[in-house]
């Protein structure tokens, strides 16, 4: 299946590092703790990438996040992006499937795979924390989470507007408006628009362009109401529509298990970005939501409550045999959706009062609905599995779920400059299967077979009640200088594989973290060095296994995963800084008796296109570079007409496997970004031009070893443009 990232691009207000101009760090507030704090004062290890270094690193969507954040990945596959972070992810999507990194925007976990794919343009900053976060945010944050947070509107008028034109004929056009409406009433309104008339590549069987968006459109409103000094009101509506050929090529040099004399082949793949496929590969995503943020000062103690409804509906055509045969296809792009909905209410009471003790308690719900409607699985004669005859697999299934928690949290100053903080979630949850896997036999349904299904002993609810804790100490050594040790645990649940009705429940897996860090500001605040080491036990996995061609969720696996994270800011005043972050992770499965490994490989001898059940114990784990890096440098230097501000970032990531037998690889790679921005004297108008991956890397943004053979989706290769910016 295909993906898209998350766009993630700053308002078009000129954003720019004013560190290297102001002399010194600029504070950044977070709000890892469910309340607002200066990032070294909080002891989580946490990247936070502010609405200036979003803009001049370049960065545009979520898949761009690793570029500056160690030790995070950002994998494409089967319609969803999949977060890893220090090892923790899933290679596995699917309705009701969530990832171990949760993904929230304002407080509201986005739970459906393709609902992340969200387009946001008013970003505030991004907050991507690292190591279970299990106590405050609960189920599946075993990884951590990635936090976006928007802008409020102003009361005072104001107004960005960008155009940008870009090669392979790429139009994007950005707004961001915000004004007062009454006393006490500010509303805004985000905009973003984008077309690529060219694709990156072509397909060899049609002669259409693939790898390209032909549009992509989302709007986003917040309304802030402020009735008195104590309460605070935001409504946020949002809405996204896009649009794609987004495809997924064979991997040359991989085997491919339908591409041979056969089945007519071998069949030309023409170059990395093209394909040869019977099946366009189109796509199409819709998905918005609604949510109410209320915070009521109540003197001593603060009350927040966020209630939020989301609902999206994608739908897709895959090629599922690689080739341009007509052998094994799915689903089509104008039927067959994978539709999701979600309600979630979250109350949160937290002091506001001065002293030793600070502490954050409440409440959270949390209910969906995911699943595939008229989706076909189609296969051809030569390989049904109803002889000489063409068969369907017709999927109309869902899961419901159902979870509600409890948690809190207290730190304590139980010396001088000494806080222990304790914290813990109680959380149940119950999953729900329901619908039909129908099978059709030449164009005629033959069976209908209600889920689960009669005689495979399922069953059809599966509940589990998990606590997680949280235990850290932390010490100011001085005002600038934090160290902090910390003890984590975090769950991600369990559910049912929608794709194979043959899949029993799989369970929850589990992790449990040791981390010791330090957070300093040195030489009169102009340097900031955060570093942080950290040790998992990873046990009970999910992980995806093959049987009679079907994609299967099952556990079984454990690992032991540690590491480093080192983040680096350096003003060297007269508008130069530079920024940096490095990542080391070793992460091996100590345990993985049945894993799937791909036939010919490592002395796994089996028939094409099926695979043998091994040993991965002492394997990587899959999609984690051992290092991840990157350097840029921020210039901003005042002209008699205006003012000039350059920027540059490398980052590069060491290799990385795509699953447990360590077989299919992306090989190590770096990338280039630069920008140059002009910007006038009154600070109305801006010109900026920029490159992404100059050096015009070949790399996969995801791999997959599947059946029909060894598949990857491509990051795009170099990309320049200009934009022009107004604001006022």
């Amino acid at each position: 299946m295909t993906a898209a990232p998350i766009a993630i691009g700053a308002s078009p207000s000129f954003a720019q590092d004013n560190a290297g101009a102001t002399g010194s760090l600029e504070d950044i507030v977070v709000t890892a703790q469910k309340r607002s704090e200066n990032l070294q004062d909080v002891p989580v290890a946490i990247t936070a990438v502010t609405s200036a270094r979003l803009e001049s690193a370049g960065i545009t969507s979520a898949a761009d996040l690793g570029t500056v954040t160690p030790n995070l990945s950002l994998t494409q596959v089967a319609g969803t992006i999949q977060p890893h972070i220090r090892g923790v992810g899933t290679d596995f999507s699917g309705p009701g499937v969530e990832n171990p990194v949760a993904l929230y925007v304002d407080g509201v976990y986005i739970a459906s795979g393709t609902s992340s794919l969200l387009t946001l343009n008013n970003i505030e900053r991004v907050e991507v924390l690292k190591g279970p976060q299990g106590t405050l945010f609960g189920r599946n944050a075993t990884g951590g989470l990635i936090h976006v947070i928007t802008k409020d509107p102003g009361y005072d008028p104001s107004m960005a507007l960008d155009l940008s034109y870009a090669n392979y004929e790429t139009v994007t056009a950005n707004a961001y408006l915000s004004a007062g409406l009454a006393d006490g009433v500010a509303a805004d309104l985000a905009v973003r628009y984008e077309h690529q008339g060219k694709g990156w590549g072509t397909n060899l069987f049609n002669g259409r362009d693939v790898n390209r968006t032909d549009h992509d459109f989302a709007v986003r409103s917040k309304l802030l109401f402020e009735p008195g000094d104590r309460t605070k009101i935001r409504f946020a509506i949002d809405y996204a529509d896009r649009k794609a050929a987004d495809v997924q090529h064979a991997y040359p040099g991989y085997p491919q298990s339908f591409n041979n004399p056969f089945f007519g082949g071998p069949f030309p793949l023409g170059g990395p970005f093209d394909t040869n496929s019977n099946v366009q590969g189109d796509s199409r995503l819709r998905s918005g939501g609604i949510s109410l943020q209320i915070n009521q000062d109540l003197g001593d103690v603060a009350l927040q409550s966020i209630t939020a409804f989301r609902k999206s509906r994608y739908m897709f055509e895959l090629d599922l045999d690689l080739t341009p045969v007509q052998l094994i296809s799915c689903c089509g792009a104008d039927g067959g959706p994978v539709r999701a909905r979600q309600f979630s209410q979250e109350f949160q009471l937290s002091s506001t009062s001065g002293g030793p003790l600070k502490w954050v308690a409440g409440a959270y719900l949390f209910s969906a609905r995911d699943g595939y409607e008229n989706v076909s699985i189609e296969l051809a004669a030569p390989v049904s599995f109803i002889p000489g005859v063409p068969a369907a697999i017709l999927l109309n299934n869902r899961v419901t779920t159902r979870s509600a928690a409890a948690f809190g949290q207290a730190s304590y100053e139980i010396l001088d400059n000494t806080t222990l903080t304790l914290g813990g979630r109680l959380t149940y949850e119950k999953r729900t299967i329901g619908g039909t896997e129908s099978i059709v036999a030449g164009g005629v349904i033959a069976a209908v077979h209600p889920l689960p299904a009669a005689g495979s002993g399922f069953p059809g609810k599966i509940d589990f009640t998990r606590f997680n804790y949280r235990i850290a100490l932390d010490h100011k050594f001085t005002p600038d200088i934090l160290g902090y040790v910390s003890y984590n645990t975090g769950f991600k649940s369990g559910g049912y594989n929608l794709n194979s009705s043959a899949n029993p429940p799989y369970r929850p897996e589990q992790i449990k973290a040791a981390e010791v860090g330090l957070k300093t500001e040195l030489l009169d605040r102009r340097l900031r060095l955060n570093i942080a080491a950290f040790h998992y036990n990873y046990s009970n996995i999910q992980v995806t296994n093959y049987a009679g061609g079907n994609s299967l969720i099952g556990n079984g696996a454990a690992a032991k995963i540690y590491g480093v994270d080192f983040d680096a800011d350096l003003v060297l005043g007269h508008g130069l800084s530079l920024n940096g972050g490095l990542g080391y992770l070793h992460g091996r499965f100590s345990s993985y008796d049945n894993a799937p490994y791909f036939n010919g490989f490592d002395g796994c001898v089996t028939a094409p296109g099926s695979f043998c059940t091994l040993s991965a114990k002492g394997n990587r784990v899959g999609q984690s570079p051992t290092w991840s890096y990157n350097v840029g440098a921020n210039y901003k230097t005042e002209l008699a007409q205006g003012a000039l501000a350059f920027s540059v970032l490398y980052s590069y990531s060491s290799r990385w496997y795509a699953s447990a037998d360590n077989f299919a690889f992306q090989p190590s790679y770096g990338l280039l970004n630069a920008s140059v921005q002009w910007t006038e004297p009154s600070d109305h108008l801006s010109v900026r031009l920029w490159g992404k991956n100059l050096t015009n890397e070949v790399y996969a943004t995801g791999i997959g070893e599947a059946n029909q053979g060894v598949f990857r989706h491509l990051g795009a290769p170099r990309t320049y443009g200009v934009t022009l910016g107004v604001k006022f």
